[in-house]
Protein backbone atom coordinates (compact mmCIF):
# COMPACT_ATOMS: atom_id res chain seq x y z
CA UNK A 1 0.00 0.00 0.00
CA UNK A 2 1.52 3.39 -0.94
CA UNK A 3 2.01 6.09 0.98
CA UNK A 4 -0.40 8.37 -1.05
CA UNK A 5 -3.38 5.11 -0.39
CA UNK A 6 -2.75 5.75 3.28
CA UNK A 7 -3.67 9.12 3.48
CA UNK A 8 -6.90 9.26 1.22
CA UNK A 9 -7.62 6.13 3.70
CA UNK A 10 -6.93 8.68 6.67
CA UNK A 11 -9.08 11.86 4.85
CA UNK A 12 -12.25 9.58 4.45
CA UNK A 13 -11.66 7.93 8.16
CA UNK A 14 -11.54 11.58 9.23
CA UNK A 15 -14.65 12.95 7.16
CA UNK A 16 -16.41 10.55 8.18
CA UNK A 17 -15.99 11.05 12.07
CA UNK A 18 -16.74 14.71 11.18
CA UNK A 19 -19.90 14.22 9.31
CA UNK A 20 -21.31 12.21 12.49
CA UNK A 21 -20.20 14.95 15.10
CA UNK A 22 -22.04 17.63 12.37
CA UNK A 23 -25.17 15.55 11.74
CA UNK A 24 -25.33 15.16 15.68
CA UNK A 25 -25.23 11.28 16.03
CA UNK A 26 -22.80 11.61 18.38
CA UNK A 27 -23.05 14.57 20.65
CA UNK A 28 -20.07 16.05 22.72
CA UNK A 29 -21.39 17.92 25.91
CA UNK A 30 -20.16 21.13 26.51
CA UNK A 31 -19.07 22.72 30.11
CA UNK A 32 -23.14 23.34 31.29
CA UNK A 33 -22.76 27.01 32.88
CA UNK A 34 -26.27 27.73 33.97
CA UNK A 35 -27.05 28.50 37.77
CA UNK A 36 -27.60 26.17 40.38
CA UNK A 37 -30.89 27.90 41.60
CA UNK A 38 -33.64 25.44 42.59
CA UNK A 39 -36.79 25.56 40.10
CA UNK A 40 -40.07 24.24 40.94
CA UNK A 41 -42.20 23.10 38.66
CA UNK A 42 -46.34 23.99 38.89
CA UNK A 43 -48.17 21.09 40.33
CA UNK A 44 -45.08 19.11 41.54
CA UNK A 45 -45.09 18.74 45.26
CA UNK A 46 -42.19 19.30 46.36
CA UNK A 47 -40.02 20.31 49.81
CA UNK A 48 -39.84 24.03 49.01
CA UNK A 49 -37.75 26.46 50.89
CA UNK A 50 -39.75 29.58 52.36
CA UNK A 51 -40.18 32.52 49.91
CA UNK A 52 -38.70 35.96 51.43
CA UNK A 53 -39.90 37.63 48.50
CA UNK A 54 -41.46 37.15 44.73
CA UNK A 55 -39.59 39.46 42.48
CA UNK A 56 -41.53 39.29 39.16
CA UNK A 57 -42.72 37.04 36.11
CA UNK A 58 -40.35 35.62 33.82
CA UNK A 59 -40.44 34.01 29.91
CA UNK A 60 -38.32 33.01 27.76
CA UNK A 61 -39.75 31.16 23.89
CA UNK A 62 -37.02 28.90 22.00
CA UNK A 63 -37.75 27.17 18.80
CA UNK A 64 -37.16 23.59 18.34
CA UNK A 65 -36.16 21.59 15.27
CA UNK A 66 -38.40 18.97 15.97
CA UNK A 67 -40.91 16.82 18.09
CA UNK A 68 -37.84 14.68 20.15
CA UNK A 69 -35.47 17.94 20.13
CA UNK A 70 -38.44 19.55 22.44
CA UNK A 71 -37.37 18.29 25.67
CA UNK A 72 -33.59 19.85 25.57
CA UNK A 73 -34.91 23.24 24.51
CA UNK A 74 -37.47 23.24 27.61
CA UNK A 75 -34.52 22.21 29.86
CA UNK A 76 -32.29 25.05 28.14
CA UNK A 77 -35.17 27.77 28.11
CA UNK A 78 -35.84 26.80 32.42
CA UNK A 79 -31.53 27.73 32.13
CA UNK A 80 -32.65 30.98 30.60
CA UNK A 81 -35.10 31.78 33.51
CA UNK A 82 -32.18 30.86 35.98
CA UNK A 83 -29.97 33.70 34.47
CA UNK A 84 -33.01 36.32 34.24
CA UNK A 85 -34.34 35.29 37.95
CA UNK A 86 -30.39 36.42 39.14
CA UNK A 87 -29.84 39.27 36.73
CA UNK A 88 -33.34 40.14 39.06
CA UNK A 89 -31.70 39.45 42.23
CA UNK A 90 -33.09 36.39 43.21
CA UNK A 91 -32.08 32.47 43.79
CA UNK A 92 -34.72 30.60 42.20
CA UNK A 93 -37.37 30.20 39.81
CA UNK A 94 -41.07 28.86 41.19
CA UNK A 95 -44.60 27.86 39.35
CA UNK A 96 -42.83 26.92 36.17
CA UNK A 97 -45.38 26.40 33.15
CA UNK A 98 -44.63 25.30 29.78
CA UNK A 99 -46.35 25.74 26.52
CA UNK A 100 -45.70 24.15 23.53
CA UNK A 101 -46.25 24.91 19.40
CA UNK A 102 -46.68 28.32 18.04
CA UNK A 103 -45.83 31.60 20.08
CA UNK A 104 -46.63 35.40 19.66
CA UNK A 105 -42.96 35.65 20.52
CA UNK A 106 -41.38 33.08 17.85
CA UNK A 107 -40.76 33.30 14.31
CA UNK A 108 -43.78 31.73 11.86
CA UNK A 109 -41.99 28.93 10.79
CA UNK A 110 -41.53 27.65 13.93
CA UNK A 111 -43.45 24.73 14.60
CA UNK A 112 -42.08 23.30 17.54
CA UNK A 113 -41.66 26.26 19.85
CA UNK A 114 -40.93 25.95 23.23
CA UNK A 115 -42.73 28.68 26.07
CA UNK A 116 -41.65 28.29 29.61
CA UNK A 117 -42.78 31.09 32.30
CA UNK A 118 -42.12 31.14 36.14
CA UNK A 119 -41.56 33.58 39.15
CA UNK A 120 -38.39 34.52 40.03
CA UNK A 121 -37.82 34.46 43.69
CA UNK A 122 -35.84 34.73 46.84
CA UNK A 123 -35.87 31.96 48.99
CA UNK A 124 -34.79 31.84 52.93
CA UNK A 125 -30.71 30.86 53.44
Amino acid sequence: MTTENKYRIGFFILLIISSLFFFDFIRIDMEDETLEFPTFISGVPAEMPSIVERLESVEQAVCSSSKEGEKAVRKHAIGMLKKKAGALGGNGVVDIVTDYGQHSSLKDDCSFGVYVRGTAVVFAD
